[in-house]
């Protein structure tokens, strides 16, 4: 039923776009099927809308965010004002980012795919749909990307699916956070990643060294104390590691360090003014809007007498 219906709406025309999508969108995808499966929802179809980048026709995805949909008669009804109210507070985040398509999950595009693309069109114009496929069980990347087309079919126009090459696009902290969600997620294993193997050692070693003062501490104190011996070549050594450290009792650092004390409050104080004359913006600019819808009223009735 799936290739007969999907079949009129896909193009055999190839895409004309080259898409590159980050690995923060395809767990984004997975995990909302996966939230939707759990949960038990019905349908177990999802919508969410696709954020990124085009330059000419290099499209660069990298974020998304869900759709609240209401099904009416097995067909799924894009809540628009959810979807305007969405958008409006990612570009408030992300001012470089705009909406170039969404994704559901699926094999293949479907006539139900193109009705819901034409009412995200209506919104705001799309012309990309991403498709994971749950049910595919496959070495691959089960991961699907489609451009629209408009075709005329029998003297109308009508919305049609053309295949697109996708590539991965990755960034230092995404590919830290594969490597560790993937080592994870292998075989119900719970070997952990290069960069969680990495800090434990670390921790390994900041812990032996506090170990290390620790006991050079206790023996100076039992030293002091009479409780134990003194032993010269051991304060010797001690004397020794001492000297080897930072002299922290120097202008030159006392200098440094309320310098950079002061840059961080400094920073810290700046963002606190930013934010209040963000917010002291915001009320003017609603109490300018309610003056001047005011003022238009009086000036109304002023005219009508």
């Amino acid at each position: 039923m799936e290739e007969g219906s999907s079949s009129a709406v896909l193009s055999a025309a190839a895409g004309s776009v080259d898409v590159s999508i980050h690995p923060l969108v395809i767990m984004n995808i997975s995990d909302h099927c996966t939230r939707a499966r759990v949960e038990q929802k019905t349908p177990l179809r999802v919508f969410g809308a696709l954020l990124g980048v085009q330059k000419g026709r290099q499209v660069e995805i990298s974020n998304s965010f869900e759709l609240a949909v209401n099904v009416i008669d097995d067909c799924a009804i894009l809540d628009k004002e959810y979807f305007s109210a969405k958008e409006e507070q990612f570009k408030q985040v992300f001012s470089t980012l705009e909406v170039l398509g969404w994704y559901t999950n699926g094999t293949l595009p479907v006539e139900d795919d193109a009705k819901f693309h034409e009412q995200v069109c209506s919104v705001i114009e799309s012309h990309l749909l991403v498709k994971l496929s749950t049910a595919v069980n496959t070495d691959k990347l089960p991961l699907s990307v489609y451009e629209s087309l408009i075709d005329i079919i029998n003297g109308e126009p009508k919305v049609m699916f053309a295949i697109a090459s996708y590539s991965l696009a990755t960034e230092e902290a995404e590919r830290i956070g594969v490597d560790h969600i993937a080592r994870m997620s292998m075989s119900g294993m719970s070997e952990n990643s290069t960069m969680s193997e990495q800090l434990s050692s670390t921790f390994g070693a900041i812990k032996m060294l506090h170990s290390r003062i620790t006991l050079i501490v206790d023996y100076l104190k039992a030293v002091a104390s009479g409780e134990l011996p003194m032993n010269h070549e051991i304060l010797r050594d001690v004397s020794c590691l001492c000297s080897k450290l930072p002299v922290l009792d120097s202008s030159k650092f006392e200098s440094e360090f309320y310098a950079q004390s002061n840059d961080v409050m400094l920073m810290s104080y700046l963002a606190t003014i930013t934010k209040g004359c963000n917010t002291a913006s915001e009320y003017i600019q609603k109490v300018n809007t309610l003056h001047d819808h005011h003022g238009v009223g009086r000036r109304t009735r002023g005219l009508l007498f």
